[in-house]
């Protein structure tokens, strides 16, 4: 079809409020009126003589419809049409469509080869009719950031040829060569320096890597087929003469990810990007959102390694590699044998007898490897250390996926220790090579899964869970690690297993409220704990009042004082992407509570929902607001007035108001038991939260992106600083027994 004819069916077309086809839509007959003007000042002129129809759900759907269309101009690079398209939408109902924009990522140059000149020619033109859109400031600023964005575009282009020619040029060993580099990362605990620079390898985590793997294997399918020749060569001078182009192609994919990053920041989440010079630098819009994400992260790490701690401190289970090593004690080296043929390697002769699968695999009794998993995924939990073993679908459990994760990871260190046991560098780093990456034939896994669970069905839906396909428009080789090359899976063993694998299936399958079940156990800890407190407490209560559904997740009551909760119960984000689910979830919660607070506020409605909860009615309550999240990003920011606090700590403020967990702690109770004013107190812009933000120091996160730098301006915790704060403020100590010692970050 020709741009004429699109054109012209485009203007004749539309939907009316009932959703029939009427005749000249706004928005397709502006565009057609843009374009028969001959420069883009002349579109500017004629929308300067627009009138703004009224608001409709008409007009919005087309707004809406016309995004794709939008994408098209800009996939076949058209200008004229993409610029009048765009203006045409902005003007008409600025806001909706910004909003759609920005929901389906229109505005990315990672959409369209990284060709940027264009997205940011559209941005400028919008920006140079500002004064004729009747928008919200946010829109401004996001227009302004994608035009910030657009001009390292062109960089970033730049990085994107460089990983192309690199695996052009190494076609027939690149896949495998980075695989095995990635999965010996994650084998040997690989710790970065994030004070490197950012051209340097060691500045990035094995995740990262991993990320950049990924975005390898995504190019690689868009240029060549994937199949099991894709993965049948390795480069056998990676760890030698040719170690730099490797790392070369792996940090270029890094940074691209970086690129890629900065482009969520800004769609789905309150950032913006600025430039000055050679520098763009992406920043939250409300500086406490990105210290509450940063202090979010830190408290997520430090609760990690504290079970970690406990763990060492206890007399646990064994772990894998400690039954290898008994293993080749009593000759289990003698399984993994030096082939020759076609190219020398690694080959473990593992008896397929059930047997064996049913003493190692099969069993239920956990391996340390396992309950470190089981510590991971404990603090995000909320009910007891037994709940972490739950169904994921009808016929997959937790302990299904860590039963996978311990068969790879037996595979995995049997084949490094075999290798460490070898007197020849070099021989190791090239058995290495050939060795570690498994590719294994369709028939052979779904046999190798019926071994570990009994039964086939299981098994195959297993694989489907955890299976990735080349072809994807997103690929992540911690969330899918089985890469499906027609017949055959590639798998780096290791990568499997020491993934958060449980949660990343749970999160790429879209399976969260399974996983969490009929009941939220964080809404029924928060009002447990509530209750103890000496609060009149309901959860889950739905009721009408002042004529409207109201729908409240929690409601409390003490001392002349009425609280609302709305809880959201997401895993831990590891990604900008899943910040910006977590984001989602935190607005829609605003929204709720918005309305609740308005309508509540009244009196006669405090009064009537009161009869509806069986409670006393008195004098008119106070309202007070809270966001209650699962995960700790995003805790101590706040939303149009209501706080954003973390189910735990929370908790932890209604039981025993200490920070701290040694011998010793602070309390921030204003006297020796709760009182309702530490709630109101914690809720408010004087909270301990508050205390917590205003620790961290500015820091900026730089990536050279070739002549340019990208920057995302962040923060960072002086816990010397916050344990002097924190008890200048608080002290002294509550001393319980033993020595005074600092204080622990993950409490408070």
């Amino acid at each position: 079809m020709s741009d004429n004819l699109s054109r012209r069916m485009l203007c004749r077309v539309g939907l009316n409020n009932e959703g029939v086809l009427t005749q000249s839509p706004p928005v397709s007959d502006l565009v057609a009126r843009l374009l028969s003007a001959k420069t883009q000042a002349s579109m500017v002129s004629l929308l300067r003589t627009e009138a703004r129809p009224p608001a409709t759900k008409a007009l919005s759907a087309e707004v809406k419809a016309h995004v794709s269309v939008l994408a098209g101009h800009l996939t076949e690079g058209r200008p004229r049409e993409a610029i009048a398209t765009a203006l045409a939408m902005i003007f008409l109902d600025p806001d909706h469509a910004i909003s759609c924009m920005r929901r389906d990522g229109v505005l990315r140059a990672s959409r369209y080869e990284y060709r940027g000149s264009l997205i940011g020619r559209i941005a400028k033109a919008v920006l140079n009719v500002r004064d004729l859109l009747a928008t919200s400031p946010d829109c401004i600023a996001y227009l302004e950031s994608v035009e910030a964005l657009s001009r390292v575009a062109g960089n970033a282009l730049t990085l994107k040829l460089e990983v192309e020619a690199t695996v052009r040029a190494h076609r027939s060993v690149v896949l495998k060569t980075i695989f095995v580099m990635v999965n010996s990362l994650f084998y040997h605990e690989w710790i970065n320096d994030q004070e490197a620079s950012s051209l340097d390898g060691r500045r990035y985590s094995s995740e990262e890597y991993a990320e950049a793997a990924s975005l390898v294997l995504y190019t690689y399918a868009s240029m060549f087929p994937v199949d099991g020749l894709s993965f049948a060569h390795v480069d056998t001078e990676a760890s030698g003469k040719n170690a730099l182009v490797y790392e070369r192609l792996l940090v270029a994919a890094i940074r691209l990810t970086k690129f890629r990053e900065a482009e969520l920041f800004i769609d789905g989440l309150p950032y913006r990007a600025d430039y000055e010079g050679k520098t763009i630098t992406v920043s939250s819009i409300d500086p406490d959102v990105e210290r509450a994400v940063r202090l979010g992260f830190m408290q997520h790490q430090n609760q990690t390694i504290i079970r970690q701690i406990h763990l060492r401190e206890a007399d646990s289970a064994i772990s894998i590699r400690a039954v290898i090593d008994r293993a080749f004690d009593r000759g289990f080296d003698r399984l993994l044998e030096i082939n020759d043929q076609i190219v020398r390697r690694l080959v473990l002769r593992l008896p397929a007898i059930p047997e064996m699968f049913d003493a190692l695999f099969a069993r239920d009794e956990l391996f340390r490897d396992e309950i470190q998993m089981l510590l991971a995924l404990d603090v995000d939990n909320f009910g007891t250390f037994d709940d972490l073993i739950f169904p994921i679908t009808d016929n997959i459990s937790s302990l299904d996926v860590f039963k996978v994760q311990r068969y790879f990871n037996f595979i995995s260190c049997a084949y490094q220790r075999r290798l460490a046991d070898l007197e020849d560098p070099a021989e190791r780093e090239t058995l290495t090579l050939t060795s570690t990456l498994l590719l294994i034939p369709h028939d052979a896994m779904v046999e190798q899964m019926r071994l570990i669970f009994g039964d086939g069905d299981k098994g195959s839906d297993i694989i489907g869970l955890l299976t990735m396909d080349p072809g994807d428009s997103h690929l992540d080789l911690q969330y899918r690690p089985f890469v499906d090359v027609g017949g055959y899976y590639v798998i780096a063993p290791h990568v499997v297993a020491v993934s958060n694998l449980v949660r990343n299936t749970i999160v790429a399958n879209r399976l969260r409220s399974a996983a969490i079940g009929p009941k939220d156990r964080m809404v029924h800890s928060v009002t447990e704990a509530l209750r103890s407190a000496g609060f009149e407490v309901e959860s889950d209560f739905k009721a009408k009042v002042a004529g409207e559904q109201l729908e409240l997740d929690i409601v409390a009551r003490r001392d002349g004082s009425l609280f609302l909760f709305e809880c959201k119960n997401a895993y831990h984000p590891v990604s900008v992407h899943e910040m910006r689910n977590s984001w989602d979830h935190i607005r829609s919660a605003k929204k709720q509570l918005d309305k609740r607070r308005e309508i509540l506020t009244e009196p006669a409605n405090q009064a009537q929902l009161f009869r509806r909860l069986g409670w006393e009615i008195g004098s008119p309550f106070p309202v007070h607001t809270g966001i209650v999240i699962a995960n700790r990003v995003f805790h101590g920011a706040s939303l149009n007035g209501h706080p954003i606090r973390q189910a735990h700590e929370l908790i932890n403020v209604l039981t025993s108001g200490r920070i701290g967990a040694n011998e010793d702690s602070l309390s921030f109770w204003l006297g020796a038991e709760f009182q309702t004013a530490d709630l109101t107190t914690y809720l408010g812009p004087r909270s301990i939260a508050a205390d917590q933000l205003a620790a961290l120091d500015a820091r900026q996160w730089r990536y050279s992106m070739g002549h340019r730098d990208l920057v995302f301006s962040s923060y960072m915790l002086d816990t010397l600083k916050w344990n002097r704060e924190m008890r200048e403020r608080y002290g002294p100590p509550v001393v319980e027994g033993g020595a005074s010692s600092r204080i622990s970050v993950h409490e408070i």
